[in-house]
């Protein structure tokens, strides 16, 4: 249909947000308010596992080529940072 359309014509550029995205941003605020190292650590690390859920999900499930594209972009992303 078009690059960010679905198959039924419908706009899918924002959509409510599922739950690793939210995870991925409750998780991170957490980890910057975090006054222990080691957690301010394990709680970034499990607020990037959230974000590689979303994005391999946005990869393989998302509705429209933008929002496989972003999956495929953050996935990039993230491994080039580790």
């Amino acid at each position: 249909m078009g690059f960010i359309r679905n198959d039924f014509g419908q706009q899918t550029i924002a959509k409510r947000p599922n739950a690793p995205i939210v995870g991925w941003a409750l998780l991170g605020v957490a980890s910057m308010m975090a006054l222990d190292e080691k957690n301010r650590e394990a709680l970034a690390d499990a607020s990037k596992a959230c974000l590689m859920v979303w994005a391999a999900l946005e990869l393989a499930e998302g509705d429209s080529g933008f929002r496989r594209t972003m999956g495929t972009l953050t996935l990039g992303w993230l491994a080039r940072r580790n």
